[in-house]
């Protein structure tokens, strides 16, 4: 995505038509266009808690989501082990007949 915008930083015009916008910015650009701006111009949200209570929010959740597919991972894991095993157990009692 690239920003139409212009910011001031530090007293000087920025023009923003080259400049893609970083990861980092992209939940404040879709939530909001003017709030990205205001931030590039160096004026903070006033909205610091509940920015504070999204991220830790969102890094829960992202450990879920790493400890669920760990545990997805450990089952198919023993799945396939103990396919394997019930194959060769298979065999070997076949080589009995």
């Amino acid at each position: 995505m690239r920003s139409q915008l212009r910011a001031h930083r530090k007293g000087r015009i920025v023009n923003r038509e080259n400049r893609f916008i970083s990861a980092s910015e992209i939940g404040t650009w879709c939530y909001c266009k003017r709030a990205w701006y205001l931030q590039q111009l160096g004026r903070p949200s006033i909205l610091t808690e509940e920015r504070a209570a999204g991220t830790r929010y969102h890094e829960r959740h992202y450990q879920k989501l790493r400890t669920t597919r760990r545990v997805r991972a450990v089952a198919r894991a023993i799945m396939l082990v103990s396919l394997l095993l019930l194959i060769w157990l298979g065999s070997s009692i076949l080589r009995f007949f």
